[in-house]
């Protein structure tokens, strides 16, 4: 009977705890992020030329999206593994999520990559020799390592090796504020000096870029209390700041993600202080629906990365039949959208049939 007891008590505030620690309203945050990062891909299969100011506006609010899932998961890092003390597991969720799944669902796309486009790497990597070393291996570890093979692959080696940080990361939190502010600064204007690299493909110059983002979500969940309790209301000021300057890099002629290579100048890169000001926006304004769900944004923020893996083959699949059979598209802009609602709901579709086919081991092949 005392066993019993203890075991219930257990159970009742493992789930206090959960029930505290689980933030709605960041749930919901990486639906939306989702779903601006499918919108980001989907320029090319719907013909879509950016020419006028406000289609540069929309261009640079929709571009660099990733940098939302990276606050996210700097955010959740502090708020669920180390509030909970799980931080020695943490790493290895993160292979379970990202690193099996991405290794199956790159095994294709590399082997056709390698057929397609031989001399691929040696634009970047000159390869002399003959051999399968040369012809097969090497630039086969170079697609998987980069993850140049299929669209937005390129995320989970480069998050993979940000998660592996994570003990620079603790030591970041248990620091004290002023450090904290300095480190985060320093990490800042340094990303907007470096800039992404140039097609994705140096992964350590992503983790410099997408370091502040990272540390932005650490120090937002550490001080949350004190962020919604003062900026509620305000957060449209945040929106408004990410608009100028969205509009400000469309009267520059921007209208994509700062990319180059990591020492040589070309401006500011107003893209990661704009996504900075909407990281902190969506977290305020979410947060007043932190007691209230939307079905479809839980579904979304639920099935995200198996979206995420699995948009990249139907983005694929759709471009194919439309070279094929030489589709040609009128009123772009309105078929953009669809196009990207077709995505994501196709996405979402395949990941929670795999889960029904495969209750065990769907969240091996498609993180879901």
């Amino acid at each position: 009977m005392l066993k019993y007891y203890w075991v219930l008590l257990h159970s009742n505030t493992c789930l206090i705890i959960f029930l505290k620690l689980y933030l709605n309203s960041i749930n919901t945050y990486r639906g939306v992020a989702i779903l601006l990062i499918v919108l980001a891909h989907c320029y090319s299969i719907a013909g879509i030329r950016i020419d006028t100011t406000l289609e540069k506006v929309f261009s640079n609010i929709i571009s660099g999206s990733t940098i939302h899932f990276v606050f996210i998961s700097g955010f959740l890092f502090h708020h669920i593994f180390y509030q909970k003390l799980k931080t020695n597991s943490f790493f290895l969720s993160k292979v379970k999520r990202l690193l099996i799944p991405y290794t199956f669902l790159s095994i294709v796309p590399i082997l056709f990559k390698i057929y397609a486009e031989p001399d691929f790497w040696n634009a970047h990597l000159p390869l002399t020799g003959d051999g399968a070393l040369h012809e097969y291996v090497i630039p086969g570890l170079m697609f998987y390592i980069t993850g140049d093979h299929l669209v937005a692959y390129w995320y989970i080696p480069f998050a993979l090796c940000l998660f592996l940080m994570y003990p620079l990361h603790i030591k970041f939190i248990e620091t004290k504020l002023r450090n904290q502010v300095i480190i985060f600064g320093v990490c800042f204007m340094t990303a907007m000096l470096i800039h992404r690299p140039i097609n994705n493909l140096a992964i350590l110059q992503s983790v410099l870029y997408f370091t502040p983002a990272y540390l932005l979500g650490i120090l937002c969940s550490m001080n949350k209390a004190f962020i919604y309790a003062k900026l509620q209301g305000k957060e449209f000021l945040f929106l408004t700041a990410a608009i100028v300057l969205a509009v400000v890099q469309a009267l520059l002629g921007r209208h994509n993600n700062y990319q180059k290579l990591p020492f040589i100048y070309d401006g500011i890169d107003l893209i990661l202080l704009q996504k900075s000001f909407l990281c902190i926006f969506f977290m305020v304004f979410l947060y007043k629906f932190e007691h209230s769900s939307n079905r479809l944004l839980m579904l979304l923020a639920s099935t995200s990365f198996g979206i995420y893996f699995i948009h990249a083959y139907v983005l694929y699949a759709l471009t194919l039949l439309k070279t094929e059979f030489e589709i040609k598209i009128s009123y772009n802009w309105p078929i953009y959208f669809v196009i990207s609602g077709i995505i994501v709901a196709s996405s979402m579709l395949l990941a929670l049939l795999m889960k029904k086919l495969f209750p065990k081991y769907a969240v091996y092949i498609t993180g879901y």
